[in-house]
């Protein structure tokens, strides 16, 4: 093996201490493929998941290729973003040069062909590659790894000049791309990169540590993108939303090991649907990641295996006049079993779980939303789909407030309650509108006629949970079946009316009977 298993444990170390570090400094500079100043974070948490993994596997008596490989398959299941899905592919591209290496090969040659495996696998790892990114400055410096390494150069040496090739590159390869160009600004993917090589030079040679602070720009020096300019107009082109999803291929008897490849056929079926399309993976499993203007369409896509851990999230929240977004501090995570509502949640800000048939909702991927928030406190909608025991895990958390929203129509007026509160603490509004909601359940086929007496019965009701509010019911959220016909939305309409209430329909494709709820 050509690193001991103390290098690769210091360099698993020393990218998660660096990414953490330097992550404001990298989002500050995020202007492609979308300026959502968010490339550094996502970066810092694919590592910090492969860090993790490395962390409860423990490294007494491990072998280096063992932590590498455990490292390698946290960073890409817990991948976030484009940037992250690209870094995971490279780490993984380098772990399995480097695990394969013969004993007698040199040290040199063989971290030279790992770091030109990884920018190969990152490379491979997109549907469209753009040169001018990451991805040229992965080749940068596995070009002069080569070159050193052909030279004769021991492995330190030839880690420390791959480095140095790829600084002096930065800036250089950033002026070939347009968007990036016209910001003034180095790739942020790229910049996120060369902390991670810097560390593993670090981890290598022992030398001193290269400090983010010495060549990233400080937080908010990079030109703010402009509507109609850099990632602004790709935003627009590429989708609204942001869909990552893990995909187990279905094994042919013989174990993960044994399922066919499902990377092309995912990067070309998420081509369909969206751009920004990155799929990495192996032994089984895939990470898929899209931006789309129809989360519902890409995680139908993918169901090609058994979907897990999908997450939706809007690229830029905005004003559409029913929902704007959380904020005073607070994040929201909503659960909820249908993708086609992962869209109305999502732009309201909430960061969207999305259960899919195959798998549940664990906590593990309620926790990586909750990460995703950004916030130090967050409101949980479970809306009825993750287990009691699951949701006791999400109790243990700091900062994390769980509400007792148990189906999508208290989910959904959980989350306007929470998006429209004046409150400087929008959680308490979300919990009073879920504990005095009143809700009812209507077979499609009886709801037009019996709507306008269910609403009337629903105004007068008790509240759900029994304690009187003294408030008059202001609100009518309507959860519908499938497509939403006209005659049931007249009707919708009109009970509104009737009772001076304002309306929300909401369509549920996963949904068998209309819900009613009165708040």
């Amino acid at each position: 093996m050509t690193l001991e298993v103390d290098q690769v444990l210091a360099w698993v170390h020393g990218a998660r201490t660096g990414l953490a570090d330097a992550r404001g400094r990298i989002d500050a500079v995020n202007v492609f493929p979308v300026a959502d100043a968010d490339t550094g974070t996502n970066a810092w948490l694919t590592i910090e998941g492969g860090a993790r993994a490395v962390d409860d596997l423990g490294a007494a008596e491990r072998t280096a290729a063992e932590v590498l490989a455990v490292f390698a398959r946290g960073a890409m299941l817990a991948a976030r973003g484009n940037s992250g899905v690209i870094l995971s592919q490279w780490l993984a591209g380098f772990v399995r040069r480097t695990t394969a290496a013969a004993a007698d090969e040199p040290a040199g040659a063989v971290l030279a062909q790992a770091l030109r495996a990884a920018a190969r696998a990152a490379r491979h790892a997109l549907a469209e590659p753009q040169d001018g990114t990451v991805l040229t400055l992965a080749d940068e410096v596995a070009d002069a790894a080569v070159l050193g390494a052909d030279s004769g150069a021991t492995a330190p040496a030839v880690l420390a000049q791959a480095a140095t090739a790829g600084h002096q590159s930065l800036a250089r390869i950033s002026a070939t791309h347009p968007v990036l160009r016209r910001a003034h600004v180095p790739d942020a993917g790229a910049c996120a990169l060369l902390v991670v090589v810097d560390a593993l030079v670090l981890a290598v040679t022992g030398g001193a540590p290269r400090s983010p602070a010495e060549w990233l720009p400080e937080r908010g020096s990079a030109h703010e993108a402009q509507p109609g300019e850099c990632g602004t107009e790709h935003a627009a082109a590429g989708g609204a939303f942001e869909v990552m999803l893990v995909v187990r291929g279905l094994d042919q008897g013989g174990g993960e090991s044994s399922a066919p490849d499902l990377a092309d056929g995912l990067r070309s079926v998420l081509g369909e649907v969206g751009d920004s399309v990155a799929v990495v993976g192996a032994d089984g499993w895939w990470h898929a990641h899209v931006h789309t203007d129809d989360p519902a369409a890409a995680i139908a896509a993918c169901a090609v295996g058994r979907r897990e851990q999908v997450v939706v999230r809007r690229l830029d929240v905005v004003d559409l006049g029913v929902v704007a977004g959380p904020g005073r501090g607070w994040g929201l995570v909503v659960v909820t079993g249908s993708p086609a509502l992962a869209s109305w949640y999502a732009t309201a800000g909430a960061v969207v779980v999305v259960r899919c048939p195959e798998e549940p909702v664990t906590a593990a991927h309620v926790r990586r939303a909750v990460e995703d928030a950004g916030c130090p406190d967050v409101l949980v909608v479970p809306g009825g789909v993750v287990s009691g025991h699951e949701l006791e895990s999400l109790l243990a958390l700091d900062g994390v407030e769980v509400l007792g929203a148990h189906d999508e129509a208290r989910a959904a007026v959980a989350t306007l309650a929470f998006v429209t509160s004046d409150s400087a603490a929008p959680v308490h509004a979300a919990a009073l509108a879920t504990g005095r909601v009143r809700v009812a359940e209507l077979a499609p086929r009886d709801a037009g006629a019996a709507l306008d007496e269910t609403v009337a019965r629903l105004v007068v009701a008790p509240p759900s949970d029994d304690r009187a509010t003294g408030t008059r019911p202001e609100s009518l959220t309507v959860v519908v079946p499938g497509a939403l016909e006209d005659a049931l939305a007249a009707d919708i309409e009109a009970a509104a009316a009737a009772h001076g209430l304002e309306p929300t329909i909401l369509s549920d494709a996963t949904a068998d009977a209309v819900l009613v709820a009165v708040d």
